[in-house]
């Protein structure tokens, strides 16, 4: 059917999977989500062709094929499996015929004729039954499955695919600055996120300043994200909940792709080891460090006094291999690896040459930061209704940073030199041992439940100092200690079918956080509530409560290494946030279309952030010493109309929202906005499938400009009555915290993929019609001329700038698939 060539993929590699599934008497579509979920295959038919069809198979590990003929076995359906699709139809016929007279012929003839259009133009309205249930079928609020299809066809700045940026197109989230891979939900921080690597929780996901996310698109099944409902599994930040889920070894042969890029480049590959295991590897590494060597070395050429120093990389190492023991019983073992290295710095020339003095000196910046994770696990199935996931891992986040610096002075007959050298480490290690268990009593109810037990160490900033000048050596280090706490978690869920019409999802999940002899308790309740007044509407209602226990201090909007990843300790208690969210939902008959509008109101408490002017403190106080809690509110409204099927499928969305923060210690006591309260936000995103071969995607993202703050300044002569800004007074100008808003922001990114036998190009242009956005204001000085009777000058007055940084950037880059 010509539809089906806009039906996306849900994985990127699909391969031949048993399942294992137990109904009675429930309805078809219901029983294709279990199998979806397992195999990850599409379900393709008719509107019409399963109204009022109920099944029941029962299948320990058995093949697809086996599982589907016992479905619709006695049923007037067929199905064909084609691809990633399975296709299902109503069974042909089969007429008995007769001799009957040519002048009748005719007749007949023409009613098959008849009813052949009616039978094709049914088959038309098509329903695809997907990893992602309707939301009019849910009990959930701005619950969102991602499949790496869509990943990769959201265009992004230098063409790399980005989990992260992909979600920025969804209303409630804001990128933050531009270009980067930030997420800031609901007037959230940054920090409020929880991102996770097959639910494991990963503290740093960013890699060159935040401009591209952890995350190797390639080797992505799918990705969950929570933004309102709350599934009682998850806790531990105030936000958003990210699980990014990557594919399974391929069990029919050794299959994978290759990847080149502008700025990086990527390897992955998948295949069976023996009969009953299988393997994943995938390898990213950018560029950067090798394109950026001829453009230092023209610099230094040019510049006779000073030489630059730069270099740069990054990496993403995947591994994950799988050993199924049974039809029970599946083992796991999985490893990641993220790295970041950086190197700045510059060097004045000359002072090695015998006729050359005066003062030099020699600036250097080394910076490494990245992630480890390792983990085991089991699932294993103790019956048709109850399963399990056992999981042990490891993970650390660490982040390193050494300022170099040189000083000389140099004479005709001696040189002084001093030498002072920074090191600041931050660091964290967690053990965590869960387990999860998932039990269907029947068919209406699903309870999920489980407990977990994470063993944290926290280094926040640990700084040291060493200086050096003549046979003088001073070292010193701050008073900052290793932290060592206990997390213990515990949750449960019932996800329950009441009737046709109501549905409801209700959980609580319980924590304690005990550190340094003080131990913390946090108290999570969940519910969600949905109404289906018919198959096409459904309205909504969810309240959730979630506690967070550690904090990330950012002295900038940026993902440096210099953010430090700190537990709550001392006098600050836990960060909560208490959520309501309300939404109605529509879909069209035949699912192709859905509209949706979500309002929340959320109040966050016990916040933690720097105090003003916190740099003014002694560099050796405790890092807590210069923090102070404070509260926010933040509330909005959603709205989304999206096109699933066809050639054409995209979305348009938008958002209404305001976001408050109140600090003692901060802005003199009164409130103000969050840095990323952008009133008004609109995306637009198109995917435009033209062929087999060719899909063009679009992304238009329109938004009220980001707040910011005019930081103290010191303007010359106090005399604002003359022109002349010489004068040698000064008068300091202090404004509030973010009480200023850039320009309205807005871009456009394009890409386009076209296929060959071997793989696939994939162009982009990233500001395609080159809007310059301003990204920030800097204080600055313009020259004006003055004329007066008798004379003629030139002076000088202070002015803010404008800030802008990206033009249009096309990219391109080819995927070698085998």
């Amino acid at each position: 059917m010509s539809l089906l060539i806009g039906v996306f993929c849900c994985v990127s590699v699909v391969v031949a999977q048993n399942v294992t599934i137990h109904a009675v008497n429930q309805p078809a579509a219901t029983v294709f989500r279990s199998i979806v979920e397992q195999t990850g295959k599409n379900f393709v038919y008719s509107s019409e062709l399963l109204k009022d069809v109920r099944v029941t198979v029962k299948a320990k590990n058995k093949p697809l094929s086996y599982v589907l003929s016992e479905m619709f076995s006695g049923t007037p359906i067929e199905y064909k499996i084609k691809g990633n699709n399975i296709v299902l139809k109503r069974r042909k016929k089969v007429v008995k015929t007769e001799k009957i007279k040519p002048s009748v012929v005719s007749a007949p003839v023409t009613k098959v004729y008849e009813s052949s259009i009616k039978s094709t133009m049914l088959d038309e309205v098509v329903v695809v039954s997907r990893l992602e249930a309707p939301q009019v079928e849910t009990a959930e609020i701005g619950a969102k499955k991602v499949t790496a299809e869509e990943v990769r066809n959201t265009p992004v700045l230098f063409g790399e695919a980005d989990v992260i940026k992909a979600l920025q197109t969804q209303p409630g989230v804001t990128e933050g600055t531009e270009g980067m891979a930030g997420m800031y939900v609901h007037g959230g921080n940054a920090d409020e996120n929880l991102y996770m690597l097959d639910n494991v929780p990963l503290y740093q996901v960013n890699h060159f300043a935040g401009l591209f996310s952890a995350f190797n698109t390639d080797i992505i099944r799918y990705i969950d994200f929570f933004k309102s409902s709350i599934p009682a599994k998850y806790d531990g930040r105030l936000s958003s909940f990210m699980d990014v889920r990557l594919q399974n070894g391929n069990r029919e042969g050794h299959h994978g792709s290759a990847r080149l890029g502008l700025t990086s480049g990527a390897f992955n590959i998948s295949g069976p080891i023996g009969k009953k295991t299988t393997y994943l590897v995938g390898l990213r590494r950018s560029w950067f460090d090798v394109l950026t060597i001829p453009f230092v070395a023209i610099a230094n050429s040019q510049n006779e006094d000073e030489k630059l120093r730069f270099n740069y990389y990054f990496m993403d190492f995947n591994a994950r291999v799988q050993h199924r023991f049974s039809p029970k019983a599946t083992a796991f073992v999985s490893f990641y690896f993220g790295d970041d290295k950086l190197k700045t710095g510059t060097e004045d020339k000359g002072y090695d040459k015998p006729n050359y003095f005066g003062s030099f000196s020699d600036d250097r910046f080394d910076m490494h930061w990245g992630n480890i994770l390792a983990q085991a696990g089991l699932n294993y199935r103790f019956n048709d209704n109850l399963s399990s996931e056992f999981t042990a891992a490891y993970t650390r986040f660490f982040s390193g940073m050494k300022h170099d610096y040189i000083s000389r002075d140099k004479s005709s007959d001696h040189m002084d030199e001093s030498h002072t050298v920074l090191n600041t480490d931050n660091n964290i290690n967690d053990w965590i041992f869960r387990g999860d268990f998932d039990w269907s009593p029947n068919g209406n109810n699903r309870v999920r439940f489980g407990a977990g037990y994470t063993r944290h160490s926290f280094l926040p900033a640990r700084t040291s100092r060493l200086y050096e000048v003549g046979t003088t050596h001073l070292s010193t280090r701050d008073s900052t200690w290793a932290y060592g706490a206990n997390e213990v978690n515990a949750y449960i869920e019932d996800d329950w079918k009441i009737s046709d019409k109501f549905r409801m999802n209700a959980g609580f999940h319980g924590s304690l956080f005990n550190i340094e002899g003080k131990t913390n308790f946090g108290w999570s309740p969940r519910l969600s509530l949905s109404y289906r007044p018919d198959e096409d509407w459904a309205v909504k209602f969810a309240y959730a409560r979630t506690t967070q226990y550690v904090h990330q201090l950012n002295q900038s909007y940026l993902a440096l290494p210099t953010d430090q990843w700190i537990p709550i300790s001392g006098k600050f208690k836990p960060e909560t946030a208490d959520k309501i969210s309300v939404g109605g939902y529509w879909q069209s008959p035949d699912k192709t279309y859905s509209i949706s509008v979500e309002g929340y109101y959320k109040w966050i408490d016990n916040l933690v952030e720097y105090k003003d002017e916190y740099y003014l403190r002694p560099p050796l106080d405790l890092w807590n010493a210069q923090l102070c809690s404070g509260k926010g509110i933040a509330k909005g409204v959603d709205f989304k109309i999206e096109k699933v099927f066809g050639k054409v499928t995209g979305h348009i969305s938008y958002s209404l929202a305001w976001a408050d923060r109140t600090f003692a210690d901060k802005n003199g006591g009164r409130t103000f906005p969050a840095k990323f309260d952008n009133r008004h936000t609109i995306n637009i995103m198109v995917n435009w499938k033209i062929s087999d071969k060719v899909q063009i995607n679009a992304s238009w993202v329109w938004h009220s400009g980001n707040r910011f703050t005019l930081l103290n300044q010191v303007w010359d002569d106090p005399d604002f009555e003359t022109t002349d800004w010489s004068g040698a007074g000064e008068s300091p100008l202090r404004t509030g915290i973010n009480s200023y808003k850039l320009p309205f922001y807005h871009r456009l990114d394009l890409s386009c993929t076209v296929k060959n036998k071997r793989g696939y190009w994939t162009f982009g242009l990233y500001n395609a019609y080159c809007h310059m956005n301003t990204v920030a204001v800097k204080r600055g000085t313009q020259d004006i001329a003055v004329s007066k009777p008798g004379e003629y000058y030139i002076t000088s007055e202070p002015v803010f700038k404008r800030v802008k940084l990206l033009p249009v950037i096309p990219s391109i880059s080819y995927t070698w698939l085998f």
